[in-house]
């Protein structure tokens, strides 16, 4: 577990990005993109940070269903999902990880859809750039988010 995804992380955003972009380098940066890509995924890559979200498909499972539920751009971010950028990712996929994921959905699902409903507001998909300088946890605590890795609401 690297340290922006622990719940109470003291690292800025700024740090968190830093490091996720370290960890997995070869990501959205390194691409040749159009300017609405580049947008989109400089956003997705925050969420992943901020839900505390890994690379693999379980966690962009979540970061999915984050986007849709947790952040302000709503339905809007599947327009992301569709640029020719991500389609290309997609069918990168192998057949036996998305069967592993596809299984793993069952929980995973149920429980990020309660978290998301459950925040204490929703996490600004595209006007992030305020809180560079704020700590995780200030940030997870404010909105009410709960990590990916971190333990089920109660009840669950």
């Amino acid at each position: 577990m690297y340290a922006y995804q622990e719940q109470e992380s003291q690292q800025t955003l700024a740090q968190a990005l830093q490091e996720y972009h370290a960890v997995h380098p070869g990501l959205s940066q390194a691409r040749d993109m159009s300017p609405k890509a580049a947008f989109f995924f400089r956003c997705h890559d925050t969420v992943h940070v901020v839900f505390g979200c890994g690379v693999e498909l379980d966690d962009e499972a979540v970061v999915k269903i984050a986007s849709l539920l947790g952040t302000t751009a709503g339905l809007g971010v599947l327009n992301g999902y569709a640029l020719h950028e991500s389609l290309d990712i997609y069918r990168q996929l192998r057949v036996v990880d998305v069967l592993r994921a596809i299984g793993q959905a069952v929980v995973i699902v149920p429980r990020t859809v309660i978290r998301c409903l459950s925040q204490r507001g929703r996490w600004p998909w595209s006007d992030h750039e305020q809180y560079l300088d704020v700590s995780l946890q200030a940030i997870r605590q404010q909105f009410g988010i709960k990590v990916v890795r971190g333990e089920p609401p109660r009840g669950q």
